[in-house]
């Protein structure tokens, strides 16, 4: 099997101004061969049935606003239908169903990282950081499995922090004026990306000029495409939203965002994604008086929700090995406690994992359970309204339709 250790710099790529603790680990062509091959292979070789006629009953629907009365929810041909004969009969047991969650940032490299997504349902997730673009690839179009979503790789500046990582971004690829900002926006979508990524470095490091990151997201609306910038201190959130991005990633964790700042996300309808379990995990960054990193990054994501800017939940969900690790899957949850806990409501913190992360990414077929809707559906047990680590209490879970079953020994 292939070392996840060749592949640190990638998942490093986002993470919020730590630096690289494996950088001695080169990443090879054999490498990306070969998890591009395991990808690819295991897409053909896993056994997965067409989506069947299925009556979910006796469930409480989640409608992206409160819990509505039992009913039962019909699937036909991979979407949610308004009825559907002779369909297999699966009793909710007077649970929960919710839209199939969303972890809107994630760094997922393998097979086996959709299978963790999945058996925790999480539906769909988008990796903000992906390169090569083989390895982008060989994640997509796993039937059963979780929806992966891409930036390709994100614009940065030569010399800098996320730059130098490791083995580093290939020079070609690193960009050092506005007017490399088309050709940088059309390579990744030839690539298949959905969104935009570009860094907005710590202080201290070289990053994109101002003008740059400007012509970056007039490129990417352009083409109708949605911006994400890595923004995880003060000051590079001042320059995203100068630069008017569609979502700022991370947040501060150096100081906390002002009323001046939450001002301007109002104003430009940019949405804030805070992964705050990254910063529990590393409790990195903090202030000079010792508030640590997670205590900034908490009290930035509750005034952003207390400014009632939409949050999505993402993770930074991670293949770093222990301490740095970051499970995919189980840490959404984790991620939706944190939110809950930093002021949002148990309803608030589902919208951030379903119809808002859905919305926010342009994916219009999911994130609501109603007819019409691609069939991503979590049921669980207890009342997520009442408590939202009720969403860990998981019955089952369906991925366009398909019922997931964990595969042999996992």
């Amino acid at each position: 099997m292939l070392n996840t250790l060749t592949f640190i710099v990638f998942l490093l790529l986002a993470l919020p101004g730590h630096s690289c603790p494996h950088a001695e680990h080169s990443i090879s062509y054999s490498d990306v061969l070969e998890i591009t091959r395991s990808n690819n292979d295991r897409r053909v070789t896993r056994q997965i049935s067409a989506p069947a006629k299925t009556a979910i009953t006796n469930v409480r629907v989640f409608n992206g606003e409160k819990l509505l009365p039992l009913s039962t929810v019909f699937i036909e041909g991979g979407v949610i239908v308004h009825y559907a004969s002779e369909a297999i009969v699966v009793d909710g047991n007077g649970g929960v169903l919710l839209s199939g969650l969303i972890d809107a940032h994630s760094h997922p490299l393998s097979v086996e990282h959709l299978e963790n997504f999945a058996s925790y349902g999480v539906t769909t997730a988008m990796a903000m950081s992906c390169f090569p673009y083989d390895i982008c690839d060989s994640l997509q179009n796993h039937p059963g499995l979780t929806d992966i979503r891409f930036a390709a790789l994100g614009a940065t500046a030569p010399n800098s922090t996320h730059a130098l990582l490791g083995t580093g971004v290939p020079l070609n690829e690193t960009i050092t004026s506005p007017s490399q900002a088309a050709d940088f926006v059309a390579r990744q979508l030839e690539a298949g990306a959905t969104i935009i990524k570009m860094t907005a470095e710590d202080v201290g490091s070289p990053t994109l000029s101002q003008e740059t990151m400007n012509a970056i997201v007039v490129a990417a609306h352009a083409r109708n495409v949605r911006v994400a910038c890595h923004a995880a201190d003060y000051s590079a959130v001042d320059s995203a939203l100068t630069a008017q991005v569609d979502q700022s990633h991370h947040v501060p964790k150096d100081f906390p965002l002002n009323s001046s700042l939450i001002s301007r996300f109002l104003a430009q309808k940019t949405v804030s994604v805070p992964t705050l379990s990254i910063f529990l995990q590393f409790d990195i960054g903090g202030r000079p008086d010792g508030a640590h990193g997670f205590a900034v990054a908490t009290a930035s994501a509750r005034a952003l929700n207390a400014a009632k800017v939409p949050i999505l939940a993402g993770t930074d969900a991670n293949a770093i090995p222990s301490p740095f690790a970051l499970a995919f899957g189980s840490s959404l949850h984790t991620e939706l406690e944190l939110l809950v806990q930093a002021g949002l409501s148990t309803v608030e913190a589902l919208r951030s994992a379903t119809v808002l992360a859905a919305r926010h990414n342009l994916l219009f077929d999911r994130g609501v359970v109603a007819p019409g809707i691609r069939a991503d559906l979590l049921l669980i047990s207890g009342d997520p309204i009442a408590n939202i680590s009720a969403t860990r209490d998981i019955q089952r879970v369906w991925i366009g339709g398909v019922e997931y079953t964990a595969v042999a020994g996992r």
